[in-house]
């Protein structure tokens, strides 16, 4: 099953793939950061019931970009939406949806959600065991 760690992962490689001499960070640090560099935030996922043991998951992600002008932000901005259409997650493709950016104070936030369905496995109630019925039919 998918997983959030997995769909973080998937989103940390597509930058690095896509960017390799751009450094990508999941977690706040202030020390030695050079910019330009990706700094991946996943807001609070969410989880709803669908059917039965299917579920519909919604990850959704602000991806900041930390480097020099506007002009650069903006440029960094019209490639993200082409490098992270499609994630490879767990051996398959996840597209993101609702992709929009922003500039603020400096810093491009890129905004990305990624929502799949998955399906939960139930471990089957314990079968019944034997039983020996008796009977008598009266003549």
């Amino acid at each position: 099953m998918i997983t959030v760690n997995s769909v973080l992962d998937g989103v940390i490689a597509a930058l690095d793939q896509s960017f390799p001499n751009i450094g990508t960070y999941s977690e706040e640090s202030d020390q030695g950061l050079v910019e330009p560099y990706f700094y991946v935030k996943l807001f609070p996922m969410s989880q709803n019931q669908l059917l039965g043991q299917h579920y519909q998951r919604n990850h959704l992600f602000d991806i900041h970009y930390f480097a020099g002008s506007n002009e650069a932000l903006h440029d960094m901005a019209e490639q993200l939406y082409d490098k992270l259409e499609l994630i490879s997650v767990d051996g398959g493709l996840v597209r993101g949806t609702g992709m929009r950016h922003e500039i603020v104070n400096g810093v491009l936030h890129w905004f990305v959600a990624y929502n799949f369905h998955v399906k939960r496995s139930v471990e089957p109630d314990p079968l019944m065991g034997s039983m020996k019925q008796e009977g008598y039919l009266r003549g």
